[in-house]
């Protein structure tokens, strides 16, 4: 089976239609991280749980916002190595922890997946929204053309 190319892919479609191009979110993305590491690094490195906590947050709230599956995988990862360079370790140095590089992994992973349902559960509420107004609209114009109708007749 051919399959014809139909060049760079868009991801994810806004509500006039227009689709924001995988790039565009993927430097949406690594702003929001860098804007959370920033935020982290104000607290005090005792609290790492919070530091790291902020990021995966942002990774969330990415994926929410932009709904864009395949930008999320490289948003995440670079969560997890900005986390791992500048918050558990320094000056961008970057190591294996163990079992704790792991969980912090699985953790964005998890705020991503939990920001995607969250993002397309607003996008299907909105499409419903809008469907069921047009729908209420037309039929109040059908009652109004058929009342007229009635009175002409």
């Amino acid at each position: 089976m051919l399959m014809k190319p139909d060049g760079p892919r868009p991801s994810v479609q806004s509500d006039t239609g227009d689709r924001t191009p995988v790039g565009i979110n993927l430097g949406v993305g690594a702003v929001m991280v860098l804007a959370g590491v920033v935020v982290a690094s104000l607290i005090p490195v005792a609290y790492t749980g919070w530091r790291f906590a902020v990021v995966a947050v942002a990774v969330g709230l990415f994926a929410a916002m932009t709904v864009d599956h395949l930008a999320l995988g490289p948003v995440a990862l670079l969560g997890w190595l900005v986390v791992n360079g500048f918050l558990v370790d320094r000056f961008g140095e970057l190591s294996w922890h163990g079992s704790s590089d792991l969980y912090r992994a699985v953790l964005l992973v998890m705020a991503g997946a939990l920001g995607l349902a969250l993002g397309e559960a607003r996008v299907q509420i909105h499409g419903l929204r809008t469907r069921w107004r047009t729908e209420a609209e037309l039929q109040a114009l059908v009652a109004h053309i058929y009342e007229e109708d009635r009175r002409d007749a």
